[in-house]
């Protein structure tokens, strides 16, 4: 149904996309410097979740709905750029100690903060929406098949990347164990980044 080179492409494109730095970097980062591995891996598991929730809505034509109706558009838009802002202010205000381990509850928690910013990031939809299409080949049958295997194709490739970025921010965590000022300083830096982040797709256009 859908041949190797697509496949190929594909995946390649996916995974440097998941590459970016965006919000689902730094919440992976900041969550496994603070907390260890486990923090970050719970991340990725909820961005997982979120790109799962874009992939069906992509699926059934509801990621579209998103995009031909501005005001709900700028809504999710909205909603986004000021939970990543509260995260960042979160992380600068209170940034976690080298012996800081349980992990926050509730939006704070890195399955929420991991799933939330990624289902609040409208560029995720658009990605599923305007991208992912391009690569399905009506030629071959079954193209809402097709999307369905893309889209479970991105969500685990893509899982794959930030898996790798939880363990470097782990292993960054283990070098700053000893540096109790570093360790908090580079947390700080992660939520000045979310909030420029937040407010960038506060003020960002998408075309």
């Amino acid at each position: 149904m859908i041949d190797w080179h697509t496949l190929l492409a594909f995946t390649l494109l996916n995974m440097s996309f998941a590459l970016i730095p965006g919000p689902d970097v730094f919440c992976i980062l900041g969550n496994a410097i603070a907390r260890g591995a486990r923090a970050g891996v719970l991340v990725c598991l909820g961005i997982a979740s979120g790109a799962l929730f874009h992939v069906a809505c992509a699926t059934l034509g509801l990621g579209a709905v998103l995009l031909a109706v501005p005001t709900l558009f700028v809504l999710v838009k909205a909603c986004g750029a000021a939970y990543l802002i509260w995260l960042g202010v979160q992380m600068l205000r209170h940034p976690a100690s080298p012996n800081s381990l349980p992990a926050p509850t509730g939006l704070r928690s890195p399955f929420a903060q991991g799933a939330l910013s990624n289902l609040l990031n409208p560029k995720i939809a658009l990605f599923f929406v305007a991208i992912l299409p391009q690569f399905v080949v009506p030629e071959n049958g079954r193209p809402e098949l097709q999307a369905l295997l893309l889209g479970l194709v991105s969500v685990t490739s893509g899982t794959a990347v930030n898996l790798v970025t939880a363990l470097l921010g782990a292993r960054t965590r283990e070098l700053l164990q000893a540096r109790a000022r570093a360790f908090e300083r580079i947390q700080q830096a992660a939520g000045a980044c979310l909030i420029g982040l937040g407010v960038r797709v506060a003020l960002d256009r998408v075309r």
